[in-house]
């Protein structure tokens, strides 16, 4: 396309683009200020629209008030002139003031005259409808206390709106107090509208409620201004007219009606015409100028770069580099035609140089040839060695480090691909999970680089056992597990275990040093007790524990009692830690008699669990458990504080001090700053620590001996006594019992129950008294439920007793009955 054609289209389309953004911009500025005057306009007939019916209702409010503040009227409402009503209250009066109501109410609200008139007929009338609803005891339009505050505005009645007026009613000179309320009433008439009319020189409509209803337009706009705060509105109807309405409310605030106005749009239509005549002549002197500037353009630019372009175009087709182009002038195209002809003196001189720089670089390329396919080789070469790495990273996801047996991962995955065989082939398989039983000793004593070597060894003697198929992974730590492919029958993995029990048992030599090590092993098979890795893999678990509780060294099968067993350790461990937090605990006492004088010296506090669905659970079911989940350490805590409280209250309540016994668990007394957890409770509960004892087992303070020494003699330096709970069944050295601070033995219940017929609980029971007192320790015989019994222990010099045939344990509130008040005198028994 010529470029004469492209600057005619490019100054076309400018022009055009101009004549639009104007013609857009004109008509949207100046209708929308058209529109604001038309708008304000309007607002401005509504409110003369407003001033007019205002001026109305203020001659009404004038009138009434004149009425209202009159001596003749005063008298009458004191029931002293009553000529005034006929005198007055006539037909004349309501045709020269266009007026249809007047009533005089007294200060209780009792209407003592009034009527109403129909001013357009010349004839009373009966009183509007709804009045009812303006006019009672205490409404807006009664209640005129103030002389100088009348009321005026508008009601809604069964004939239409009405102006109302109200003022209180007094002597002509307002001194004197009112006497009630008047108040008048002018109905807004067709010729009242009429009047407003002619006033403003517009055309009205009012419309009461039950019309504006019918007709959705009116009612939206009904709507619309009775919630405006200016209480108007206008809009346009068609290009020639615009309407607006006004609200009437009551004297509640309520909309009862409006006003329509209606007038032609002369603002509108006046800036119309004027907006086109403006364009016309704006478009008009536009293209007279495009024309002349398409003319100077074509004169003094187009001509020259046309002939600059043949030249250019020239050069180009014969490839004369040495030809030059007009220069001529002193412009712009001048210095332009110029800078063509430098360009083409640098291209001829850059021609050449390209040609001698081709010649170079083909050298160049040839080198470059050779260096990328040496580039390729070394790129070969690295990526066999990638192959390789890759090859490393894999075996280390898949394979132990230690042991070089397959890792947890690996395992998952083939024991999955193994399921999947099995599974289409109906073949068994089974599963053995493998813990070292103490191991953590091991690590612990000699570091774990030994542990290490010990752990390689058991791997290497459990892959001895091993069929081709089977699989051996460590899953971590001391945890291996074994995978039996294709076994004929479950037994078959008893046989194994067997072995590597065996294996395990005997010594294994690391460096120095020579270790005994057994295994608890745990068994499943397939599809028998699981269909899925997780399931297999958590049954073989849980059957190895039950080994390890079991004492170690041993196989165990799963079965399906074990998952119930699981369950409802689940649950109880739940339950134990809601007991916990809801504080469902509660100790009993079982009082301990002393034997020389009959007298109660002490109490053991026994632990009960109020569950309020189990109801009372025994001990023995949830002790032994919460010692083997940990949670022990916070139900002993909060014995001992609620042990000393106790105490300390009966105390408090006047009662014989006695001491109260509590047994520390065995994981309590190890894992606790036991001796800062009983001056603790002594010093929250103000227990004297002479008045607590602390019971603990033998087997508690036998696991080691040093620090269990070291920890007695932290809790004797304060005061507190200490006995051993249950003697005689656990492995007592008699040398230890020298060095423990006991002030109390306690002989085991089973060795009281024999008496006195059984020989041998007789002879032990005698001679743990003996050798008691004879290390100036005192005895409590547990478990006395028979006189028998008890006269035994009498006889022999026992110190305290305890058991059913004394008494059961007690609650709190309860045990107080076994107790002596300090103003008492002591009892013995008899």
């Amino acid at each position: 396309m010529k470029l004469r054609n492209k600057v005619l289209i490019a100054i076309g389309l400018a022009w055009l683009v101009f004549l639009g953004l104007t013609y857009a911009g004109s008509k949207y500025f100046l209708i929308r200020s058209f529109l604001e005057l038309e708008k304000d306009r309007a607002d401005r007939d509504l409110f003369r629209v407003n001033q007019a019916l205002d001026q109305i209702d203020y001659s009404l409010y004038t009138y009434s008030s004149d009425w209202s503040h009159w001596n003749d009227l005063y008298d009458y409402m004191q029931g002293k002139n009553y000529a005034f009503v006929p005198n007055n209250l006539n037909m004349t009066a309501f045709t020269n003031s266009t007026i249809n109501l007047i009533t005089y109410w007294d200060n209780n609200g009792k209407l003592m005259v009034g009527t109403a008139f129909d001013t357009d007929k010349s004839q009373y009338t009966s009183y509007p409808t709804g009045l009812d609803k303006y006019i009672y005891p205490g409404s807006l339009l009664l209640t005129r206390k103030d002389v100088n505050k009348d009321l005026r505005g508008y009601v809604l009645t069964g004939k239409g709106i009405m102006m109302v007026a109200a003022s209180a009613i007094t002597d002509g000179d307002k001194v004197k107090p009112p006497l009630g309320a008047s108040v008048f009433g002018r109905l807004l008439s067709p010729k009242i509208m009429q009047k407003i009319e002619d006033t403003t020189k517009l055309n009205l409509d009012l419309y009461l409620p039950n019309q504006i209803q019918k007709d959705p337009t009116l009612a939206k706009a009904f709507k619309e201004i009775s919630h405006s705060p200016t209480g108007v509105l206008n809009y346009p109807i068609s290009e020639e007219t615009l309407q607006g309405f006004s609200v009437i409310k009551d004297i509640n605030g309520n909309a009862i009606g409006m006003v329509r106005m209606t007038t032609p749009r002369a603002i509108y239509l006046t800036g119309v015409k004027a907006i086109g005549y403006y364009l016309i002549t704006f478009v008009a002197l536009g293209v007279l100028f495009s024309l002349l500037m398409i003319w100077l353009l074509r004169a003094l630019i187009i001509k020259r770069l046309e002939r600059l372009d043949s030249d250019v175009a020239e050069i180009s087709q014969k490839n004369e580099l040495s030809r030059r182009v007009d220069e001529t002038g002193n412009d712009e195209l001048s210095s332009v035609s110029k800078q063509i002809n430098n360009m083409m003196s640098i291209i001829e001189a850059s021609h050449l140089k390209l040609e001698h720089r081709v010649q170079e670089r083909t050298h160049e390329l040839q080198k470059t040839n050779i260096q990328l396919q040496q580039e390729i080789a070394e790129r070969k070469s690295v990526e066999k060695e990638l192959i390789v790495h890759k090859e490393h990273l894999v075996r280390l996801a898949h394979y132990d480090s230690l042991t070089s047996l397959p890792n947890r991962v690996f395992f998952n995955e083939m024991l999955t691909k193994t399921i999947s065989h099995s599974k289409r082939h109906k073949k068994n398989l089974a599963i053995l999970f493998i813990d070292l039983d103490r191991f953590k000793t091991i690590n612990d004593a000699l570091g774990h680089p030994i542990g290490d070597l010990v752990l390689k060894e058991i791997a290497t003697r459990f892959s001895t056992v091993l069929r081709a198929g089977d699989v051996l992974a460590r899953l971590g730590g001391d945890e291996f597990i074994i995978l039996l492919n294709d076994v004929s029958q479950p037994k078959f993995a008893s046989h194994v275990a067997e072995k590597l029990l065996q294996l395990c048992a005997q010594p294994i030599h690391v460096s120095t040093h020579e270790f005994f090590i057994t295994t608890s092993i745990g068994i499943c098979t397939y599809p028998e007790d699981g269909t899925s890795l997780e399931d297999l893999l958590k049954n073989a678990d849980m059957a190895m524990y039950k080994a390890k509780r079991s004492g170690g060294g041993i196989f165990v099968y799963f079965t399906k009692e074990m998952n119930l067993e699981a369950h409802e350790h689940i649950k109880l461990e739940a339950a134990l830690r809601r007991a916990i937090t809801n504080k469902e605990f509660v100790l009993y006492y079982q009082p301990k008699l002393n034997l020389s004088d009959g007298v109660i010296m002490g109490v053991e506090a026994l632990i009960r669990w109020e569950d309020p669905e189990l109801g009372l659970v025994s001990p023995a079911k949830f002790i032994p458990f919460a010692e083997e989940t940990g949670l022990i350490l916070q139900i002993g805590e909060w014995a001992l504080h609620e042990a000393c409280r106790a105490n300390k209250s009966w105390q408090d309540q006047g009662y014989q001090p006695i001491s109260v016994a509590v047994n520390l668990s065995p994981k309590q007394f190890r894992h606790q700053n036991i001796d800062e957890l009983v001056a603790n409770a002594l010093v929250d509960s103000g227990l004297a620590p002479e008045y607590l004892e602390i019971e603990i087992t033998e087997t508690a303070v036998m696991d080691d001996v040093a620090t269990a020494i070291s920890r007695l003699n932290d809790i004797k330096k304060m005061g507190v006594k200490i006995s051993i709970d249950d003697f005689g069944t656990g492995y007592t050295s008699i040398s230890y019992l020298k060095q423990f601070p006991v002030s109390v033995l306690k002989i085991d219940q089973s060795f009281i129950k024999g008496i006195p017929s059984n020989q041998d609980d007789t002879a032990i029971t005698s001679a743990v008294i003996a050798l008691a007192h004879s290390l100036d320790i005192k005895v409590v015989a547990e478990g006395v439920e028979t006189p028998e019994q008890l006269q035994y222990l009498a006889d022999h010099d026992c110190d305290m007793v305890q058991g059913y045939y004394l008494s059961r344990p007690l609650p709190e509130d309860k045990i107080l009955f076994q107790l002596v008040k300090k103003n008492l005198k002591e009892s013995a028994i008899t």
